[in-house]
C-alpha cells in the first residue's frame, strides 16, 4: 500500500490508539466515534485515509468499522492482523473455477446456468421453484431446498426475509470496479508496480497489477459517482479517470500516457452484509417451511 498523503503509520497508530474505546460508544457510527476524539475535519481524514467510502455511513459503528478494516487486504496492517498475508492469481480464477466444475460434474452434478430464481411455493412434500431462463418460466419440483444467494436476492422472493428467517438485518452496498490498459508500462518507473495506491479522491484505491493493466476499485458514495459517470457517457467518464487520476499520481506534471482500453463494472448491491457484527450469526438459517438458507 503506498498512501498519497500522510503515512499509513500514522493511520495505524490512530486506530490502535482509538480501538479500546469502542465498547464505550456501542450505538455511535464510526465517523461520530472517531470525531468524538479528534474533531471531525481529522475524522473524516482519516476514515478516507483507509481507502473505504463505507466508513463513512451512519449505519457503520465504530465495531463494525474495525471488524471492516481487520478482514480486508489494503487496511489490515494498521490492525492487530498485520501479520496475515494475501496473496492473488496473477492470471486470474477462471481455469480453477473450470476444474472445479468438471469436478462436481463427474461426481453427478447438474449445472444449470443463467436461470433466476423467481419464487418457491410449498406443494405438498415437494417445493416448487419458478426461475427465469432467457425470458421464459421455468417451473421445478424438488423435495429439499437449499439457497445460497445473497440478502438482496433474498428479499426478492416470496419467503419473508429475513423475518420468517432470522431476527438479524442486513444491507447492501454498491461497488465499481474500472479497468485501464495502456500501451507502455509506463507506472514501473513510479516503483508502483504491484502496488496498491490511496487516493483521497473518488479514485480511492488505485492498484497496478504487474505490468498488465490498472484498475480503480471503489465503494458507497464514490461508486455512484462513477455510475453516473458512466450514465453520462464514456467521453465523460474517461475524461474524469484521466483527471483523478492526474491528481493522484506522482507524474510530475506530465500528462497520463493514452489509454489502449478499458472497461467497468457497477455492482448495485457489491458488498451485503449484516448490521450486528458483534452476534454470533448461524452458519445456515433455516424457514419455516424447511428450506435451508
Amino acid at each position: 500500500v503506498v498512501s498519497q498523503e500522510r503515512e499509513q503509520q500514522e493511520l495505524k497508530d490512530t486506530l490502535l490508539s482509538l480501538q479500546p474505546m469502542v465498547k464505550e460508544h456501542p450505538e455511535e457510527s464510526f465517523l461520530d466515534f472517531v470525531s468524538h476524539y479528534l474533531g471531525a475535519a481529522e475524522a473524516l481524514r482519516i476514515l478516507k485515509a483507509t481507502g473505504y467510502d463505507a466508513l463513512q455511513l451512519p449505519i457503520v459503528t465504530a465495531a463494525m468499522a474495525y471488524d471492516i478494516i481487520k478482514k480486508h487486504p489494503e487496511t489490515q496492517n494498521c490492525t492487530e492482523n498485520a501479520g496475515n498475508e494475501w496473496r492473488y492469481a496473477t492470471d486470474g480464477y477462471g481455469q480453477l473455477l473450470v476444474q472445479l466444475q468438471r469436478q462436481a460434474q463427474a461426481d453427478g452434478v447438474e449445472f444449470r446456468l443463467e436461470h433466476r430464481l423467481l419464487s418457491v411455493e410449498k406443494s405438498g412434500a415437494d417445493h416448487l421453484l419458478a426461475f427465469s431462463h432467457h425470458g421464459e418460466v421455468q417451473m421445478q419440483r424438488a423435495r429439499h431446498v437449499i439457497l445460497a444467494v445473497p440478502p438482496t436476492a433474498m428479499a426478492g422472493l416470496n419467503l419473508d426475509f429475513p423475518s420468517a428467517w432470522s431476527p438479524f438485518q442486513y444491507d447492501s452496498l454498491p461497488l465499481f470496479k474500472g479497468f485501464l490498459t495502456f500501451e507502455k508500462s509506463w507506472f514501473e518507473c513510479m516503483g508502483l508496480t504491484d502496488k496498491m495506491l490511496m487516493s483521497s479522491n473518488p479514485l480511492r484505491k488505485i492498484y497496478f497489477k504487474s505490468d498488465k493493466y490498472l484498475l480503480f476499485y471503489t465503494d458507497s458514495q464514490s461508486a455512484l459517482y462513477w455510475r453516473d459517470s458512466v450514465e453520462q457517457g464514456e467521453e465523460i467518464y474517461l475524461e474524469r479517470v484521466r483527471r483523478h487520476l492526474e491528481e493522484a499520481l506522482p507524474l510530475n506534471g506530465k500528462p497520463l500516457p493514452p489509454i489502449q482500453s478499458h472497461f467497468y463494472k457497477h455492482w448495485p448491491h457489491g458488498v451485503e452484509f449484516y448490521l450486528e457484527p458483534e452476534a454470533k450469526h448461524p452458519a445456515a438459517l433455516v424457514h419455516p417451511s424447511g428450506i435451508i438458507a
